[in-house]
């Protein structure tokens, strides 16, 4: 799993606080005569770098050795003799740079040192010890956000899972309910030994190929998904008479713009369904349009009396409002007007 920009940030500032830490600190905390530059005192210079060369090696090792592979198996007590290890280690390699230098000496018996009331080797041993806890406090705080990184981490692979789950399941229903009504169609034309038979069952093979291939991709070209309503819309018409108006139209730059597949079929199969009479005069009326990332889709159709109501909670019709929602979240609109005497949709999505 590879790391977020956020994990990535976090990492570099619990670095650069370390390093600061380690390298800066002492220079507060450490005891020198204030009046003149510290590594003008070969003790304070010692002192300097044996912390940091020491601190650095006990971060490093902490955070990449002793937590991960000690602490987080559930070994505390192991860990904590260890970190005291390294803690008396410290303070002895401090102890022996400071109080055992003829130096330090000197420095007490200064006059700085006794207007500061400056005494004893328990005044070398503070400031060591501020530094070491806090180091030791910053790398275990790089092991509770690295957790919480990787925690954040799951969970949002655990959504994605869940999200790409429910979308194949709401595609695998999509499909073969489309199929199951198409295939009623060239059911009709088979049962009346009509001549389009042959040809209807040519465009099924079309749209079956699509459906089976290309909707398995998580988009598709606009301008596929457009071929696509053309064979459907041309496989019902080869049971519909004169009475019947259908009208699909396309603008835009329909070649430029990707988008989820199957998403407007629904829409259109419902107005074949429910707003095509072969005795009536009845019209469906199909817009896309693209204009820069925009895609507007627009439905309508009559009603023909006696047809099922259109109530917009078919499997077709609410599957693909879920997916808008888990697709398209905050990026589309979806109006559905339904009366006694037509049924429209408009959906617009922001790709």
């Amino acid at each position: 799993m590879l790391p977020t920009k956020k994990k990535l940030v976090a990492e570099i500032v619990i670095n650069v606080t370390a390093w600061a830490i380690i390298l800066l600190l002492p220079f507060v905390f450490f005891q020198y005569n204030r009046s003149e530059p510290p590594f003008q005192s070969q003790r304070f210079t010692n002192q300097y770098l044996g912390s940091a060369i020491f601190l650095l090696i006990f971060f490093y090792i902490n955070k990449g050795t002793f937590i991960p592979r000690i602490l987080a198996t559930k070994k505390p007590v192991p860990y904590i003799l260890i970190i005291l290890a390294c803690f008396f280690l410290y303070l002895t390699l401090m102890y022996n740079i400071a109080w055992l230098s003829a130096e330090t000496r000197e420095f007490l018996k200064s006059e700085f040192a006794q207007k500061m009331n400056l005494r004893g080797p328990k005044l070398f041993a503070t400031g060591p010890m501020t530094l070491f806890l806090l180091v030791f406090i910053i790398g275990a705080g790089s092991k509770v956000v690295n957790e919480w990184f990787q925690a954040d981490e799951i969970r949002e692979e655990v959504s994605r899972q869940q999200l790409q789950t429910e979308l194949s399941l709401l595609k695998s229903q999509v499909n073969p309910h489309f199929l199951f009504n198409t295939l009623n169609s060239i059911y009709s034309l088979s049962v009346s030994n009509s001549d389009k038979t042959p040809d209807a069952v040519l465009k099924l093979s079309k749209i079956m190929r699509y459906t089976l291939e290309e909707s398995q991709n998580d988009k598709v070209m606009l301008s596929q998904e457009i071929d696509f309503i053309n064979s459907y819309i041309d496989l019902q018409k080869v049971r519909l008479t004169e009475k019947s108006k259908i009208v699909f139209n396309t603008d835009g730059p329909v070649d430029r713009v990707l988008i989820a597949p199957l998403l407007f079929i629904p829409f259109i199969e419902n107005a074949f369904k429910y707003g095509i009479s072969t005795h009536l005069s009845s019209a469906i009326k199909v817009e896309i349009c693209v204009n820069n990332k925009t895609i507007a889709f627009n439905c309508y159709n009559d009603i023909i009396p006696g047809a099922t109501k259109q109530s917009g909670t078919g499997t077709g019709i609410s599957n693909t409002k879920r997916r808008l929602e888990l697709l398209y979240p905050d990026k589309h609109t979806l109006e559905i007007q339904n009366t006694a005497n037509s049924f429209s949709v408009k959906l617009i999505i922001e790709n």
